[in-house]
């Protein structure tokens, strides 16, 4: 699953990686990309869907969505 920002300039997306499990992908126009793991990896991706969803449409689209995880008990890592 996959979103873009109404702007068309920040898109946010769910990815499975092997050996991670399921990440979330945050890139901006600009060149600013932030990878975030899921922690539990028993994590419904409805539930993440329903974070990503509510994060895209947040004016600041990065802190949007990790207030969407925060507010339903997802925990995340960030990727380097």
């Amino acid at each position: 699953m996959a979103f873009h920002a109404e702007n068309g300039r920040e898109f946010v997306g769910l990815r499975r990686k092997a050996g991670i499990g399921k990440q979330i992908v945050y890139d901006k126009l600009l060149g600013k990309r932030v990878l975030l793991n899921i922690v539990d990896h028993s994590t419904k991706d409805t539930l993440i869907e329903d974070a990503l969803r509510e994060g895209i449409s947040s004016k600041n689209v990065l802190k949007g969505v990790i207030a969407a995880l925060q507010a339903r008990s997802i925990e995340v890592d960030y990727a380097f």
